[in-house]
This record gives structure tokens, C-alpha cells and sequence, in this order.
């Protein structure tokens, strides 16, 4: 005969009789076990119930005797901080009815998601319950929301190539032999030849939370195409640029120019030195103190022996450039300045200033390089070249394989020497924040001042004098604070970007200066990053 009757109403497990009348259970523990044994088993039982039973001899408690009942699978619904995840949780069955599709919907509205509600989430969530104990919890992520993905920039892309794509690629002979100095015909374009396309912006996709609150993208950048010398918009498609006059086509960020070109076999004494509009490509040599000056890129295919290069574009010098041996404090007789990126075979006893980019393939040696972005010497990812010796006197970043020689020859890097100039802006802005806040001041007094005139019309018109310029120092400190506030942002960066990475070794000899901290190295050290940290010089191996 079953101690236990259930009721299908109230979902409830009574002890048909209490134990003090019936002799058993005799003991809590007792009723426990039988619960366990019986079909009751996932039920929640009651323990107050059941302790209370058996507190003393009397019939303290009345019927009915509910000493378990069963529950109903839960699920409650967290979000989170970002508004941006659901989390459901699901506390299993004790023996009353599994959660289905309806309860998490159900769960779902009450917590007020509303977007992003994955259904194959949910299958997961469900289906979980079959493998987990009575009374047991866990808990899954069922609703996503979407961030706000922004449009892209307008895009630019090539159609065409230029001079510096031309040295790039040497020419495959019929025997399937690379010829480095064959670098095949000179690149040039004739009107109407298409030399870039403008990409339109894109409005970038919304996003939303689970709520549905709605998370608006940011559209891309717009920029128009320049249309610069030698160029013009396609009649037929304002989004293509095309040349407009005979030349050799030369990149910018957001358009192109095609410039007058002027070809030489070699420049000695016998051409004499070159001043021109446009652009220069020389199939041979710069010989011996010539001078080259262009507007446009200058290309060399050979050496450059102690010349004078100057480029308000780009300078590409397949094979190197090559000075005298100096002594310290004597000019350089070899020197190469270009606004735009200066590509080398490599370097020696040159002056190389680069407004951009400085690339050497294979070394540096004895040279003063200096440049506005990076110094690599060698070829690739992981650059394997040398400098050796002379010094860098700026950069944000220098990347080589070597730094320094064996021998301990002295090698002398500055980067981000920018920081000074920011500096002495910050200090500018300082004084004249202080010069500002005393002419506040003196404003101050002027007021009280003016507060004891007698006429009313006379202290009127001075208190609003005094408010004009009070009014005009405000906005002047005001311009002072959001200067110093973006100097401060400037130093940071450069300090967390400046550094040199050095894939095989650093020799003794190595002076390293970033910003103001300088650090003299006097041994060797395996391939490791040198950089800025808490204001000092720190290796990272």
C-alpha cells in the first residue's frame, strides 16, 4: 500500500496518513528514502514539512501532509550590459512539465526582447534539458543583437601602371631568365587612356540591440577624384579618370597626374644637370657631381656616384647610390631628397631624406638617413639588410635585419624627434593659456571697479566692454584646451609607434635616442623590438 497520494490539480505528493498515527516512517530519513523510491523521486520535497512531522510525539500538524510537490521546467531571460546578448536559463523539470518553444517565447517577451532571436539557439537550448538532472540549471545565449557595421571610404583604385610598378618588375627572357636591368619599355599613356576609379562610399549596414532599438551605421567617407596635370573625369563616367595629354602616369592618394617625361642614357658632363617640369628616367647612370631636380619622379636605373638628386614626387634608384668617404663634419657628396617614397638598391656615404617612406634592399653603409614614416632595409615581411654605421637622425620606425657591425662601429638612430617640436607647442600653449587666465583676472578687478561708478550710463558701457573681451578670452581658452588636448593625443601616439625592430642581430656600438630618452647598447643582442615604454627605452625579445 502506497504511503503517497498525489493530486493532479495542485501537482502536490500528501502523506495519506501522518507517521505518529501510522508508526511509519519512523524517522525523517525514513520518509526521505521512500520519497527516493518512489515515482516521485524528481519532485521537490518539502524538507520543513517533512522535519516538522517528526519535531515531537504530538500531532502538531494537520492534514494534508505536502511533503513534495512538482515543479515545471523555468527559463528566465538575462541581458546583457550592452543591451547587445540575451542569456536564457533553464532550471530543469522536478518532475512537472518540460519548457517548450512557447515558454522561451514566452520568457522572451516578458524580458522585452524583441530583435535578433535565434530559432536553431533555441532547438540547442531545449533540447539540453533531456541530459540535465532534476532541479538542475544552465544556460546559453538565444538572442544576438547586431552592431552597426559603417560604410566604407570612397576607394581608389589603379587602372594603370606607373614608372615605380616598371622597376618592380623585371622582364622574363625567352629563356625563362630574369633580367634585372632589362625592365622593359618605359611606362607611358596616351589621352583617353583610363588611369583611375573612384569606388563610391557605401552607407554601411544598421545595427540594432535585442530590445529593436535601432543602431545607426556611419556612412564612409565621400571624396571626390583629383583631377591634377595631364588629366581629366571621363565625359562618359564621372567616377574615371583619364589622361589627357602624352606622359608618364604617376600615382597620388586620390588621383593621378601624368607628367612630361624626359629619358636619358646616362647624366655626366656631356647633358649637363637636369631642371624639369615632369618626370626623369635615366636608363643608365648619374655620373659624378650632376645635379637632377624634377617636379615628377626621377628613375635611375643604374647607380647614382656622387650626385645631387631632388623630387617633389618619388625617387627610384634600381641599383644604389654611392659617395666619397668623409670625415666627420664634411658634406656628404652624394645626396638623394625626395617628398615621396625613395626606393634604393642600397646606400653608401649618401645623405638620404625621405618626406614618406625610405626603402633600401639590401644595405646602408655609412650613411645619414632620415624619413617622416619608415626606414626598412631589406626586402619582404621580415627585412634581412644591414646599417652599418652613420646615423638616422629621424623616423617613426626602422625596420632591418642588421643594426650596427661586429666591430663595433658607431651607429647613431634618433627617432620621433618630432616629440621636441610638440613639446615646445605644449609649452607655447601653456604660457599663453597663463598669459589668458591672468588678463582673466585683471578683467576681475576691472569689474569691481566698475561696479563703483557713479553713473549708471558710464559703468553700464564699461561693464560691457569688460564683458566683450571677457567673452573673446573664453573663447581663446577654449581654442588653448582643445589644442593642448590634441598635442597630448599627437605624443602619445608617436611614442606608442616609434620603434625598431631587428630581425637578426644589434651590434655594440648601437646609440638609440626616441623622443628625449636615449639608451647606448654595448653588445650584441639577438633579433628583438626597441621601443618607448613608461617613458623609457625597453627591448622586447
Amino acid at each position: 500500500m502506497s504511503l503517497f497520494e498525489f493530486d493532479d490539480q495542485s501537482k502536490q505528493v500528501m502523506l495519506l496518513q501522518h507517521p505518529v498515527q501510522s508508526g511509519f516512517p519512523a524517522s525523517a530519513a525514513q520518509l526521505i528514502d521512500a520519497l527516493d523510491a518512489s515515482v516521485y523521486c524528481e519532485f521537490e520535497y518539502d524538507i520543513s514539512v517533512i522535519r516538522a512531522l517528526f519535531a515531537d510525539a504530538k500531532l502538531t500538524l494537520s492534514p494534508p501532509f505536502i511533503v513534495a510537490k512538482a515543479l515545471d521546467a523555468k527559463v528566465s531571460i538575462r541581458v546583457d550590459e550592452t543591451n547587445m546578448s540575451a542569456e536564457a536559463t533553464l532550471i530543469a523539470a522536478q518532475g512537472g512539465g518540460i519548457a517548450n518553444f512557447d515558454v522561451v517565447k514566452t520568457a522572451l517577451q516578458q524580458a522585452g526582447v524583441q530583435k535578433g532571436i535565434s530559432s536553431r539557439a533555441i532547438e540547442e537550448f531545449l533540447g539540453r534539458q533531456f541530459e540535465t538532472a532534476a532541479g538542475d540549471s544552465y544556460s546559453a545565449i538565444i538572442a544576438h543583437g547586431r552592431r552597426a557595421k559603417d560604410g566604407d571610404d570612397t576607394k581608389f583604385v589603379r587602372l594603370c601602371a606607373t614608372a615605380q610598378d616598371r622597376i618592380l618588375s623585371p622582364q622574363v627572357q625567352a629563356d625563362g631568365k630574369v633580367d634585372m636591368r632589362n625592365l622593359g619599355a618605359i611606362i607611358t599613356v596616351n589621352p583617353g587612356a583610363p588611369l583611375m576609379q573612384r569606388v563610391p562610399p557605401t552607407k554601411g549596414e544598421d545595427g540594432f540591440t535585442v530590445f529593436g532599438d535601432a543602431l545607426p551605421a556611419k556612412p564612409g567617407r565621400d571624396f571626390a577624384l583629383q583631377v591634377m596635370d595631364g588629366t581629366a573625369l571621363d565625359p562618359s563616367n564621372p567616377n574615371i579618370l583619364v589622361a589627357d595629354a602624352v606622359g608618364v602616369p604617376v600615382a597620388l592618394t586620390r588621383g593621378m597626374r601624368v607628367d612630361d617625361v624626359i629619358c636619358y642614357d646616362n647624366i655626366d658632363v656631356t647633358t649637363g644637370h637636369v631642371e624639369f617640369d615632369g618626370s626623369v628616367i635615366v636608363s643608365g647612370d648619374v655620373k659624378d657631381g650632376m645635379k637632377v631636380k624634377a617636379t615628377g619622379d626621377i628613375t635611375v636605373l643604374g647607380f647614382v656616384e656622387s650626385a645631387t638628386l631632388e623630387s617633389n614626387s618619388v625617387i627610384t634608384i634600381v641599383q644604389g647610390a654611392i659617395g666619397r668617404k668623409r670625415e666627420e663634419g664634411e658634406d656628404f657628396t652624394c645626396i638623394i631628397k625626395a617628398q615621396g617614397t625613395i626606393s634604393l638598391g642600397y646606400a653608401q656615404y649618401s645623405q638620404v631624406s625621405s618626406g614618406q617612406d625610405l626603402m633600401i634592399d639590401r644595405q646602408a653603409l655609412h650613411c645619414e638617413l632620415s624619413s617622416n614614416r619608415l626606414i626598412r632595409v631589406g626586402k619582404g615581411e621580415k627585412p634581412r639588410g644591414k646599417i652599418i654605421g652613420g646615423r638616422i637622425i629621424n623616423a617613426l620606425r626602422v625596420e632591418t635585419g642588421e643594426l650596427g657591425a661586429p666591430s663595433g662601429t658607431k651607429t647613431h638612430v634618433q627617432l620621433a624627434q618630432y616629440w621636441h617640436e610638440l613639446r615646445d607647442k605644449q609649452s607655447a600653449l601653456s604660457e599663453l593659456e597663463k598669459s589668458l587666465n591672468s588678463k582673466a583676472n585683471a578683467l576681475k578687478q576691472a569689474r569691481k571697479k566698475a561696479e563703483k561708478i557713479p553713473s549708471k550710463q558710464q559703468k553700464q558701457l564699461y561693464l560691457n566692454k569688460i564683458a566683450a573681451s571677457d567673452e573673446q578670452i573664453i573663447l581663446k581658452l577654449k581654442h588653448v584646451y582643445r589644442n593642448k588636448e590634441t598635442l597630448k593625443r599627437k605624443l602619445a601616439t608617436l611614442l606608442k609607434t616609434s620603434r625598431v625592430t631587428i630581425n637578426e642581430l644589434m651590434h655594440p656600438g648601437v646609440e638609440l635616442q626616441i623622443a628625449k630618452d636615449v639608451k647606448s647598447f654595448s653588445r650584441i643582442y639577438p633579433p628583438h623590438l626597441v621601443r618607448v615604454s613608461e617613458g623609457k627605452i625597453t627591448q622586447t625579445f
